[in-house]
């Protein structure tokens, strides 16, 4: 992609979105734009902000807008004194630093359009495509601001998703439920317990989330053969109508198994070891 122009950015932003924040986020750039025309601090050249690819320049700028708008809420100087007067709420609000921030995620995204499907179709393990996507987002790495490295996970777990989306066919592997609003991917060992495997598909399952809560919370598991199995925990509901309609009718079901990159048999081991 050559560049991020501001038609697609609205486009896409007011139609995933579809809220006030959308607006807002569309304002603020709008509002940048205009006070960067006139104090070209980043050396645009008049460009718009959504024309820039690079993600570190995105994260610089967004950092520095996020410094001003603290400038002027207390009433120093700051880039804000170029703005118009009647858009003086956003600055003040940090709708601006916040329209940034979505940029920036936006951006990223962009830039790694479709490196999770092109990973998984060239490489031979669950593993080598943890490492690349790591490598892509350097989502172990302590270096930058913070909003960059937060901005990074979050689109490291978007592209975690998307890949289970891909192996799973869309498809919840408990119950076949393919409606994408519901489908959540699962670590099977936590994000936050093992680093090496936060973006290996071997370490994901896509549950539906009721599923996926119960997972989470190891209230459900698997076996070595892909069954699911209850947590001893559970046994106080037994006489639910609704538990047995989620979970006593599902008890013993195998999951629906990728083509490739099957769930760790040893990473379930270790969920397993943790239910309640």
């Amino acid at each position: 992609m050559s560049n991020v122009d501001f038609e697609e950015y609205t486009y896409l932003t007011y139609n995933v979105k579809k809220s006030g924040a959308a607006n807002s986020y569309i304002n603020g750039i709008e509002i940048i734009d205009n006070i960067f025309s006139q104090k070209d601090v980043f050396n645009l050249n008049g460009a718009s902000l959504c024309t820039i690819t690079d993600v570190d320049l995105v994260a610089k700028i967004v950092e520095f807008v996020r410094d001003e708008e603290r400038k002027f809420k207390k009433g120093e100087d700051s880039i804000f004194k170029y703005g118009r007067q009647n858009q003086t709420s956003y600055p003040r609000g940090g709708f601006c630093s916040a329209a940034m921030a979505h940029l920036l995620r936006f951006v990223q995204y962009k830039m790694t359009e479709g490196k999770a499907t092109e990973i998984i179709d060239n490489s031979n393990s669950g593993k080598e495509v943890g490492k690349q996507l790591s490598d892509l987002f350097d989502i172990n790495s302590k270096a930058g601001s913070e909003i960059d490295i937060l901005t990074r996970v979050r689109v490291g777990q978007n592209y975690f998703r998307e890949m289970l989306i891909v192996l799973y066919k869309g498809k919840c592997c408990l119950t076949g439920l393919a409606i994408p609003e519901v489908l959540r991917a699962s670590h099977i060992v936590a994000w936050a317990k093992d680093k090496k495997n936060r973006m290996n598909p071997q370490n994901g399952l896509l549950l539906s989330a009721t599923y996926d809560a119960a997972f989470d919370r190891h209230l459900i598991s698997f076996d070595d053969d892909y069954r699911m199995i209850l947590s001893p925990g559970l046994k106080e509901y037994y006489t639910s109508e609704a538990f047995n309609e989620y979970f006593r009718k599902v008890e013993g079901r195998q999951i629906i198994l990728p083509d490739r990159f099957r769930p760790d048999k040893e990473l379930i081991a270790k969920h397993r070891e943790l239910m309640v």
